[in-house]
């Protein structure tokens, strides 16, 4: 099976953002299905710098990789980014065009302009795609109030996307959440739309101890809440300063570590500066090769989203906490993909947006019952070694692929056996080597330093504190 990826940033690309996450999906195929050949087609930029330029072609994973001269779409006006998506969009047109024929190409959302890309090429080639539907534009940029709802543009891009969806041969969305949305708002078929989360690399990131280098260098004591990634515009960070806010004369001990960058760094920074919220630390990013050991710093670690972007988004650092072995403790909707995978695991604790008070009982009930939140960590490296790995991910994707080309595939060639749960719309797996998972975790509930996996109910502790 030939397959091309199209996406603006790729390997060496080291963000976390779709550069990343395709980056590491195209060395699992490659790794665990000899029989996919992967070509990727992206600029010769990187998301975080701007001033470097990397070369036009290089292979790399048994990939080949064509970079393309277009400027730089990020971290500009609105205007320089549209015409900046729409030049890499044509030029990704003209080098598919010249590179041959394929068996499926491959999309995200990054740039928009990709569907159009992969829309034009089935029209003149009648090769099929499979559209991965990471942010989901216009709807997210109406509901974080940059376009209006009724306007014409909106809909106009709106009749866009639906017709980019209707056309993909496969559209893939990271959560239940977004198929939902996605079945309902582009009346979509339950067939054409498959759950394929983002996934966690299990290996590079490793639960360690909490005494680590990150800590030490920052003189990070007590108990640490940690929030790590973009200071994006669609989470929440007003509901984690309020609950901080109140916290540091509540709860001294509790100190809260925000990583990262984005649009609202000046609004926090600002409300921490004026306010005197003593216990929060802000702090850049670190590097991928420093990031297993920045999750391992947290008791505690931080998901947000703003209300209105369940089924529009779900947040990729989620599944690194999981790979990290930490409770997460995450104010979005009860709907979302986060929240039910944290009620269905036992892995942490899910508070509504806006609700502050609710979050300074959650971190207080987490701090004051460190055998739970031990708990609860250890049931999200479970849940992530169970159904969450980038080779079942990677199994997936192949699965989808071949429904996408029809090609033939049997699951007992499969590295990995993927079994649909009825009615769901995702995914159970079953690894080979389950025994082996199942005598670790058995190992690690005999320590003394760890209590036994369990699947505590979220909802019991919801239920209990309401009443107190």
């Amino acid at each position: 099976m030939r397959v091309c990826i199209i996406n603006e940033f790729f390997y060496p690309d080291e963000t976390g953002g779709t550069g990343t996450v395709l980056s590491e999906l195209a060395a699992a195929l490659r790794r665990d299905f000899p029989d996919v050949q992967i070509d990727v087609i992206t600029s010769v930029n990187l998301y975080r710098a701007q001033t470097v330029r990397l070369d036009a072609y290089e292979e790399w994973e048994n990939t080949r990789i064509f970079r393309l001269p277009t400027p730089h779409a990020s971290f500009r006006s609105t205007r320089h980014r549209l015409a900046a998506n729409a030049k890499f969009g044509l030029a990704a047109l003209g080098k598919l065009l010249r590179l041959g024929r394929y068996d499926l190409v491959l999309i995200g959302t990054a740039p928009p302009t990709l569907a159009m890309v992969a829309s034009a090429y089935k029209a003149l080639t009648k090769t099929p795609y499979l559209y991965v539907v990471y942010d989901l534009d216009p709807d997210r940029a109406v509901q974080m109030g940059v376009l209006p709802a009724r306007s014409p543009i909106t809909r106009l891009l709106r009749s866009w996307q639906k017709s980019w969806m209707k056309k993909a041969d496969q559209v893939v969305v990271l959560g239940r959440c977004m198929r939902e949305y996605v079945m309902r708002h582009y009346d979509l078929p339950p067939e054409q739309v498959q759950v394929i989360p983002i996934g966690g690399d299990h290996e590079a990131i490793q639960p360690l101890s909490p005494r680590t280098r990150f800590r030490a260098a920052h003189s990070l004591n007590g108990f640490v809440v940690c929030y790590s990634g973009n200071f994006g515009r669609y989470h929440d960070f007003d509901t984690v300063l309020d609950a901080a806010k109140h916290l540091q004369t509540a709860e001294p001990t509790v100190q809260f570590a925000l990583v990262g960058g984005g649009a609202q760094k000046e609004h926090i920074e600002r409300r921490v500066r004026e306010e005197q919220i003593g216990n929060v630390t802000l702090l850049p990013f670190v590097p991928k090769e420093d990031y297993s050991d920045l999750l391992a710093s947290a008791d505690v670690s931080l998901v947000t989203l703003e209300p209105g972007m369940e089924g529009l988004c779900v947040p990729s650092k989620f599944y690194s906490i999981l790979a990290s072995g930490r409770a997460t403790i995450a104010t979005v909707s009860a709907g979302s993909e986060v929240a039910r995978v944290l009620a269905e695991a036992g892995c942490g604790l899910q508070v509504a947006q806006g609700d502050a008070a609710y979050l300074v009982r959650a971190v207080s009930h987490l701090l004051h019952h460190p055998a739970e939140t031990a708990r609860m960590g250890c049931n999200a490296r479970a849940v992530l070694e169970e159904k969450y790995t980038n080779r079942h991910v990677a199994a997936l994707y192949y699965q989808a692929m071949c429904r996408a080309t029809h090609h033939s595939f049997s699951p007992a060639t499969l590295p990995i056996s993927v079994a649909r749960l009825p009615t769901s719309g995702v995914f159970r797996y079953a690894s080979p080597d389950d025994a082996e998972k199942k005598a670790a975790v058995a190992t690690t509930a005999a320590s003394p330093s760890l209590p036994p996996c369990s699947r505590p109910s979220v909802h019991n502790f919801a239920q209990k504190d309401t009443r107190s």
